[in-house]
């Protein structure tokens, strides 16, 4: 009855802070935590720490970057691109905001994409629901194979301590994150009927309600160096954290960790950017990035500690019910982590609360790592702020949600391309780990 008890308040707490969204969600996880310890006497677990001083690194640095104008910078000759190869654009797009997500650790840089692929696509006259769809998945399941995203920054501080390399995580990640990418934008490329048949459009047109967006962005002088200053810190870290054998050794026989080499690297190029760039360093903190990225510390500082304080309380209960059954059916892993991403909407609260107990259970190393991709969960409801803002951007009324909550345009793309990058991953990673 007590257990029962204290899920009821943790599912209570997520689904208020998710009522509430943003920081919302982090504040209604400290509230359940102190329910739990204060209330029913649960200890504590350790904050997922490491994770959190590596998002604020890589926001620190991402944001400078937009402060900067490299965000305009980028979206900017992604938008060229897709002019000058139009008939791509279905494939380009989802190709383009895959890559920045990569490169930026953040699925928010789709946001400044969106507007350019709307207006390309109605410009060749391809229903633009398709290539933003596409895109937005693609910059989803990106996360998983970023080498400095949240969820992948978890992923690396709980693996490497127990052997598994750098290398050998994004080695399965990778690849499996990008044949996620692509399947979903085949599989967007061929939802819906053609842009001169849709009902909503037509009417759109006939009311002469839509209006073509004009994108006039004046790009900074200097952008391009805050671009090409984060990417270089991105390979450094790349470098480092793959060849150990180049990392600083201590006199005690230890060498730097992959958590210190990404906050150094990306603190570093930060403080670089501000006066090659000419950065105000309060505009920095007004960014999008820096709002959106210190909010994700607060949602894993508060639900991911609430979770695994009730996880560590029944650790030996779930050890019994779950652990043989993860054991012989490895790929469940798979649905646990679609599963809470979905509830959490939150790739880098999943991971640091998934993963240990994937562990604990002794799920075998390459099935947590073919399992991976699956933490992106975020495009089921079409309530994240990426799917909200492609909807809002088109002005054709192509990108829509029909009469039920699962009728929407991310959905398909976001579930056949995670399973079948995960069969692949389940292919791959036996092979590697």
């Amino acid at each position: 009855m007590l257990v029962a008890i204290e899920l009821l308040v943790v599912l209570g707490c997520i689904y208020w802070g998710l009522k509430m969204g943003g920081l919302g969600v982090g504040l209604a996880g400290g509230l359940g935590l102190a329910i739990l310890t204060l209330g029913f006497g649960l200890e504590p677990s350790a904050p997922a720490v490491n994770v959190i001083l590596i998002i604020m690194a890589v926001v620190t640095a991402a944001s400078t970057m937009q402060a900067a104008g490299g965000m305009d910078w980028l979206v900017h000759h992604a938008g060229n691109l897709m002019r000058r190869n139009p008939k791509y654009i279905c494939f380009l797009a989802p190709m383009i905001t895959w890559l920045m997500t990569i490169m930026a650790g953040t699925g928010y840089t789709v946001f400044s994409t969106l507007p350019v692929i709307s207006e390309v696509a109605k410009e060749i006259g391809v229903r633009p629901s398709r290539p933003l769809a596409g895109a937005v998945v693609a910059s989803q399941v990106a996360i998983s194979g970023s080498p400095i995203s949240a969820a992948m920054a978890a992923m690396i501080s709980i693996m490497e301590p127990i052997g598994v390399s750098f290398l050998e995580i994004m080695a399965v990640c990778l690849p499996a994150s990008f044949i996620a990418a692509m399947v979903g934008a085949f599989i967007a490329s061929r939802q819906g009927c053609e842009l001169k048949d849709d009902p909503v459009y037509l009417t759109r047109l006939q009311q002469a309600q839509e209006q073509k967006q004009q994108q006039n962005i004046a790009l900074a002088p200097k952008a391009k160096y805050s671009v090409m200053l984060f990417l270089l810190a991105t390979i450094a870290i790349v470098i480092y954290a793959a060849f150990p054998v180049l990392r600083p050794h201590f006199a005690d026989g230890s060498m730097m960790s992959t958590r210190d080499i990404i906050i150094v690297s990306m603190f570093a190029v930060a403080c670089l950017m501000v006066p090659m760039c000419k950065v105000d360093p309060e505009k920095i903190i007004r960014t999008t990035t820096f709002r959106s990225g210190m909010s994700s510390v607060a949602v894993i500082l508060g639900i991911v500690t609430m979770g695994s304080t009730m996880v560590n309380a029944y650790l030996p209960e779930i050890k019994e019910f779950a652990g043989s059954l993860l054991q012989s059916y490895p790929m469940l892993l798979s649905l646990v982590l679609f599963g809470t991403c979905t509830l959490l909407l939150s790739q880098g609260a999943t991971t640091p609360l998934i993963i240990p107990l994937a562990l604990s259970l002794q799920v075998p190393h390459w099935a947590i790592l073919a399992s991976f991709v699956a933490v992106t969960g975020v495009f089921v409801l079409p309530t994240y702020p990426t799917s909200l803002a492609a909807i809002e951007f088109d002005s054709t009324g192509s990108t829509r949600m029909g009469k039920n909550i699962f009728d929407h345009p991310f959905l398909m793309p976001g579930l056949i391309g995670v399973a079948v990058s995960t069969v692949c991953g389940f292919l791959l990673a036996p092979m590697i780990v």
